[in-house]
């Protein structure tokens, strides 16, 4: 997006109004009680965070963030690594954390609506973890798709970027699916599971691709399966999570190209498959976590998905498990180290994700 259709008065004001809501939440906070996040530090941050996602526009985010392989790059600089990538048929690139040439891979797609590269959290996330799978002696590395991002690129630009990754492991490296798991946080976990679907029922958009055998495992934190904005924990934790319905209506929307409710389908908003649908599934993957926080607002609708997919994958063999962790916020884990958290907040939300990467794969 050009600089010229950013408006950095806008920017500015919602900057403004974000620090504002935060001072104000510094004295009003400690009488929150139970309708606002646990602790006082998150309480606080929470609450300029909501404010600023709220109030900017896509090109105003996109001004503000930039976009992910620069981002990558400047992470490789920082930590003293040869950054390697590759660039895929669309343009798309994508980014290895940890050994090209691991045995094992876990392809992980970040959250940001869409709209929003990766962050320095999920970089140091994705290194933490592959830190510990390689300590225990699994030759494991990470690469992250650096998909093309809305409204530039509307669905299913990115579910076709993700199958061309995946189709690239298979096929360009020699890897078998067996060796390979996926991964993906908020959008990313949207977009995991589109992909799962498109490998149990090709997309009728993108080519198909037939896996010899299945995947080893899916790991889902706070997957966005629902594009609905006014389920009974929008008003319940609104106080409680990191962003509230305007910023996911507007990210919607420019990830669909459309306003209308009805753009959605099975493969971009999941909870809308009925459990029949994830049924096939379970021929294209062993085992899946779905993770969330009990602050969240996308808990609704994560709760119901989570019930129509164990019903359909469960019924075919597949193993889910489905964890909600109380008092978690939004992709807990990543953010904490977004905000500068370096040991256990109190949740227990990293060690749980933790400990099922550490057995699972």
């Amino acid at each position: 997006m050009a600089d010229q259709h950013v408006s950095k008065l806008g920017i500015a004001s919602t900057t403004l109004k974000a620090m504002l809501a935060a001072s104000t939440r510094l004295c009003v906070s400690p009488f929150k009680g139970s309708t606002g996040a646990p602790t006082y530090f998150k309480d606080v941050m929470f609450s300029m965070m909501r404010v600023q996602l709220g109030g900017l526009d896509t090109a105003q985010e996109r001004y503000m963030n930039g976009t992910t392989t620069p981002m990558y790059l400047k992470w490789a600089k920082d930590n003293a690594f040869a950054p390697e990538s590759i660039t895929l048929a669309s343009g798309a690139q994508a980014h290895w954390i940890g050994r090209s040439s691991a045995h094992k891979v876990i392809l992980y797609f970040h959250g940001g609506g869409y709209v929003m590269p990766v962050t320095p959290g999920h970089f140091k996330y994705l290194t933490d973890i592959k830190d510990s799978l390689v300590a225990q002696g699994s030759d494991t590395a990470v690469l992250f798709l650096a998909y093309h991002l809305a409204p530039e690129q509307t669905y299913p630009t990115q579910l076709r970027q993700a199958v061309e990754c995946l189709r690239y492991l298979i096929e360009k490296t020699g890897r078998r699916p067996s060796d390979i798991s996926l991964g993906g946080d908020s959008a990313g976990g949207n977009l995991a599971l589109g992909l799962l679907s498109h490998l149990a029922h090709p997309h009728p958009e993108i080519h198909a691709l037939h896996l010899p055998t299945k995947l080893h495992a899916a790991l889902l934190l706070s997957p966005w399966v629902s594009f609905n904005t006014h389920t009974p924990a929008f008003e319940e934790n609104a106080e409680k999570d990191c962003f509230d319905r305007r910023s996911l209506a507007r990210w919607s929307s420019a990830f669909l190209g459309s306003d209308s409710p009805f753009a959605g389908d099975f493969y971009n908003e999941p909870v809308t498959a009925p459990a029949s649908w994830w049924e096939g599934t379970a021929s294209v993957v062993d085992e899946v976590l779905i993770w969330a926080g009990g602050n969240e607002i996308l808990l609704d609708g994560i709760e119901e998905f989570s019930k129509r997919f164990t019903k359909g994958f469960g019924a075919k063999g597949g193993k889910v498990n489905t964890v909600i962790t109380p008092k978690a916020a939004h992709i807990e884990m990543v953010l904490e180290l977004l905000l500068g958290y370096k040991g256990d907040s109190g949740t227990g939300s990293a060690k749980v994700v933790n400990d099922w990467v550490k057995a699972k794969l």
